[in-house]
């Protein structure tokens, strides 16, 4: 059969017997070069248990688990013909009666298999090796898995009852000192970095205090010095006016932190050549300064013991807030961890931390690692962009006997890992994005040097998009972060004649909101000229003239006039945009999804107490 340029590189990445990296981008069937490999794998005669698929989130496992049953299940009950198509198409070559009566017991197979396929996140797969070695990883055997949602709610408790009494002098200083606008973001952090707290130390002796910063700088006459300039200032330039009514609002005679930083602000340079330098020469203007003649020699000594103390201030700041971080963090962890442990709890960082000591403690790592090599042949990884460090060192593991000589299995052992940097989500769970394409050269090494097959390829055509949207996506990211992103960026679409357009739409310059608000009102209500508010008018009605003049496209069932299901608005976050866009699709009657729209029926959950609701009604 002839196959496209598209299908040639699916085939290719979903060979089993070649160790495989793949770039692949949106878009660009990723997730079937996933079932196909696996596919394959077990048309080789693979062993179901003996395939370890690593994704990143529950969902991704179950989607992946059903395309697969999915394919498996149609193979069941092909007729033989049909059967030879799809298997054809998958790069199968062989096609007798014996592979095909073999594919057709897949599905059976697969289901039958104890435990079942083994398609699992990251985490997933490090519970099950901690149940499997409780003994070795030191954990009990019943431990429970801490999702985020409970983890959340056992951090806020823990935050309440340290306030309340266990350690409300670190909470309140933590809060004196946190900037944010919500502190269990902190704590998040805290928990997520917890092992970085194990060495940090601050010594109290060894940072300054605010009294000889000041002292340093406020040698006494500066308020008369003040008083001195302000009433040239107020005849001076609008600059000069501006300046003045900064200086006349500070009180010099009681100076502290906040009067030091509100001069910073004014005195000192903040960007160009020489940032946070006295601006020396320049400050007044021109004609003030001339009217100030006499004065400026002590204005100018000011300016530089502002200039000399700046460092000494934000290191003295940074080191109170590390002292601070340090000792709530020092308080809330050790409860954290004992809460955790009094319920058998351990978290997602539990998890991999556990599992990454289990595989590498020098008394059982050996034993573990010789258990686990009898089970697994066939790793993928999914999602191997936002991969943390922690995660790959558990993959490595995993992998290590799969490079470490000759083996007595006649198939070969392989590594199949996919992924887009491009669609990383940045630190999420630790990941380093970076790594990607460091962790790429350390296996193709490995692999290169044992003498296996190892192949780096890219998947970069998109059946999603036309190459208007991909060719602007390829210049908007042109030129950013190599090393996040790759030497190149680019993108191939697969319809090369679809048609397509990018908009882009004046800047709505954001608008301040009112200060004066009733303290009684329940909401912040948004007012129609604010900047929110238009842009979501402007999105509506630009839909509404859309289908008012019934605009065509072309869809998948050819040419067409638009109608309200093609539009797609996607938000950064749900934030007033996001409400104030259904609003105004409601308001001009415009049919709109709204916040959460699903088929209730579709979802797994309800499946399942459909299914014990049917077996209770049974009469036996």
């Amino acid at each position: 059969m002839t196959r496209d340029a598209a299908s040639l590189r699916q085939v290719r990445a979903s060979d089993p017997q070649s160790s495989t990296w793949l770039s692949a981008n949106a878009g660009s069937g990723k997730t079937r070069v996933l079932t196909d490999r696996v596919a394959r794998l077990l048309l080789g005669d693979v062993e179901p248990q003996r395939i370890l698929c690593l994704t990143y989130t529950k969902s991704a496992a179950s989607e992946m688990q059903n395309r697969l049953f999915r394919t498996l299940g149609e193979w069941a009950m092909k007729p033989d013909d049909a059967l030879r198509a799809a298997l054809a198409d998958l790069g199968e070559e062989r096609m007798d009666a014996v592979h095909l009566a073999r594919a057709r017991r897949l599905f059976a197979r697969a289901i039958e298999t104890p435990g079942g396929l083994r398609i699992q996140t990251i985490h997933s797969f490090c519970a099950t090796l901690l149940r499997r070695f409780p003994l070795e990883a030191g954990v009990s055997p019943r431990f429970g898995e801490l999702d985020e949602r409970s983890a959340r709610l056992l951090r806020q408790d823990i935050l309440e009852d340290m306030a309340a009494e266990l350690a409300p002098d670190a909470v309140s200083q933590a809060a004196l000192e946190f900037s944010g606008s919500d502190f269990m973001e902190l704590v998040e952090e805290i928990v997520g970095k917890r092992d970085s707290f194990s060495g940090l130390r601050v010594e109290s002796d060894e940072v300054e205090t605010a009294e000889a910063i000041l002292a340093d700088v406020f040698l006494g006459r500066e308020a008369e010095l003040i008083v001195q300039i302000l009433p040239a200032l107020a005849a001076g330039t609008p600059t000069d006016v501006n300046a003045h009514g900064q200086l006349a609002a500070l009180d010099l005679q009681a100076a502290n932190l906040a009067t030091l930083i509100a001069l910073e602000d004014l005195l000192l340079f903040k960007s160009g050549k020489t940032p946070y330098a006295a601006k020396v020469g320049t400050f007044p203007t021109k004609d003030t300064r001339t009217a100030l003649a006499a004065v400026l020699p002590n204005l100018d000594a000011l300016m530089q013991r502002i200039e000399a103390a700046r460092p000494r201030r934000v290191a003295m700041q940074a080191a109170r807030k590390t002292a601070a971080l340090r000792a709530f963090a020092a308080a809330f962890l050790p409860i954290y961890e004992e809460r955790k442990a009094q319920r058998g709890w351990l978290d997602f960082d539990d998890l991999i931390a556990r599992a990454t000591t289990l595989v590498t403690n020098p008394s059982v790592a050996a034993w573990v690692l010789y258990r686990l090599d009898g089970g697994i042949d066939h790793v993928l990884v999914d999602e191997a962009q936002d991969t943390s460090p922690a995660q790959w060192r558990v993959i490595e593991l995993l992998t290590a006997e799969f490079t470490a000589g000759e083996s007595a299995r006649a198939a070969p052992r392989t590594l199949f890992v996919v992924g887009d940097q491009k669609q990383s989500i940045y630190s999420f769970q630790g990941a380093d994005v970076a790594a990607f394409d460091d962790k790429r050269r350390t296996f193709a090494e490995r692999f290169g040097a044992a003498n296996q097959a190892f192949q780096s390829l890219k998947l970069e055509h998109s059946f999603r998009s036309a190459p208007a949207i991909l060719g602007f996506v390829d210049a908007a990211l042109r030129d950013r972060d190599a090393a996040a992103l790759g030497p190149e960026v680019a993108h191939v679409a697969y319809r090369e004649t679809l048609p397509g357009r990018v908009d882009l739409w004046p800047l709505i310059e954001p608008e301040k909101d009112p200060v004066d608000r009733n303290f009684d009102d329940p909401v912040d209500l948004i007012s129609s000229a604010h900047h929110v508010a238009r842009l979501a008018e402007q999105v509506a009605s630009w839909i509404s003239d859309m289908l008012a003049t019934a605009v065509t496209i072309v869809a998948r069932d050819g040419v067409r006039a638009v109608h309200a299901g093609d539009f797609l608005i996607l938000v950064q976050s749900r934030s007033a945009l996001f409400t104030e866009i259904i609003r105004a699709c409601k308001k001009r009657g415009l049919p709109i999804a709204g916040a959460d729209r699903l088929k209730l029926g579709a979802e797994l959950a309800v499946k399942d107490l459909l299914a014990l609701l049917s077996f209770l009604d049974t009469p036996d």
